[in-house]
């Protein structure tokens, strides 16, 4: 029925948008696995890289086929990157090329379709001639439409935001000017969730963007631990939104075994403890992660490993909330956040390399959205 009462005729174009919307919320809804697959790409120099995909459902381990082994959609003679992957679309550009001149993709690995979303507004100005960002906003249960928003940088560490949404098919510049010490965050595509893209930095300040609203705005950062008089974080271990939560993951050093896992409210009131970990027990199963013992007594280590996914499954019995990890021999590791208990399922293909980091696992979910 039409807003009037009145039946939808088969011609009636908003009654066929409504459909067609609902069948891509319900399709969405009806194909997202309990955890959703990840894969990998192998060998960046190569114009046209192959992916490895690790099914983490065991519902789909061992009995689906791997989506894609390698992205076909254009022949672009630079080759292809991933920037960013998007509850089930794909943010790539060309690889080999200055980020100015690159020619920019959103790809739909389900239907095999792509769209080209080079171009400009022409309006960003002079001053800004650097893309130092772009990242994919999407979400199919709230709009079967998306926004790339591309950031552009000055050398007065002064900011500009162009925005392309399918939904017009053209680009636009807000028009707010911003300045932000946080350059060492846009190297990498924001995290989407909450309506909004995050960036995180190892300094004092960090950014997300309220694509509503089409402004900036100061992202809480975590409470420096109790035995530190300051923030010094070595390393930004994880990063990233699954199933409405957005985790971090910080370390103020490598000698350590235990972490929290944090998460942010909603309301952007502020990080919480979601987890603590303490990964003693998998490193006495798999040696190989120990590179180093820097004290005996205290069970001090510098491990190797790396985390490709904080997989939070509060409602799922069968799939429990847990860590993806990967550690040396190539073994990845799902380690259940409850039971403190780990088991190996699977083994990276040889020659790919192990040293993965979280921005470099991308999540694959169907999507019919169209680009």
């Amino acid at each position: 029925m039409g807003s009037s009462g009145k039946p939808l005729s088969v011609g009636d174009n908003s009654g066929d948008g409504f459909r067609q919307d609902l069948f891509i919320q319900n399709h969405f809804l009806r194909n997202y696995p309990s955890v959703p697959p990840i894969f990998l790409q192998k060998l960046s120099f190569v114009v046209n890289p192959e992916f490895e995909f690790i099914f983490l459902d065991k519902n789909l381990s061992g009995s689906s086929t791997v989506p894609f082994q390698t992205l076909t959609f254009v022949n672009d003679p630079a080759g292809i990157k991933i920037e960013q992957s998007c509850n089930g679309l794909l943010i790539c550009s060309s690889f080999r090329i200055n980020s100015n001149g690159r020619t920019y993709y959103v790809y739909n690995p389900s239907t095999r379709r792509s769209k080209s979303i080079s171009g400009s507004s022409q309006v960003v100005g002079d001053e800004f001639h650097s893309i130092c960002n772009v990242s994919l906003a999407f979400n199919p249960l709230k709009s079967p439409h998306y926004e790339v928003v591309r950031i552009w940088g000055s050398d007065s560490n002064k900011y500009q935001t162009e925005i392309y949404t399918s939904k017009t098919g053209s680009w636009r510049v807000p028009g707010v000017v911003f300045s932000a010490p946080i350059d060492d965050a846009f190297g990498r595509s924001g995290v989407y969730w909450n309506g909004c893209l995050h960036w995180i930095s190892l300094r004092e300040s960090s950014l997300y963007y309220d694509i509503n609203q089409e402004m900036f705005k100061t992202l809480p950062m975590p409470p420096i631990p109790n035995e530190r008089d300051r923030r010094r974080i070595e390393i930004i271990e994880y990063f990233g939104e699954y199933k409405g939560r957005m985790h971090l993951i910080e370390m103020y050093g490598p000698f350590s075994t235990s972490f929290d896992i944090l998460h942010m409210e909603t309301d952007y009131s502020g990080w919480n403890v979601r987890y603590r970990v303490n990964l003693e027990g998998l490193a006495t199963s798999y040696p190989g992660m120990v590179r180093d013992i820097v004290d005996v007594s205290e069970y001090f280590y510098l491990l190797d490993f790396s985390i490709l996914l904080v997989a939070e499954n509060e409602e799922e019995k069968d799939e429990p909330s847990s860590l993806v990890i990967v550690v040396p021999d190539n073994k990845v590791i799902s380690y259940n956040l409850k039971e403190m208990n780990f088991k190996n399922i699977h083994t990276l293909s040889p020659g790919i390399h192990a040293r993965y980091r979280w921005f470099d696992a991308y999540r694959y979910v169907e999507t019919r959205s169209q680009v």
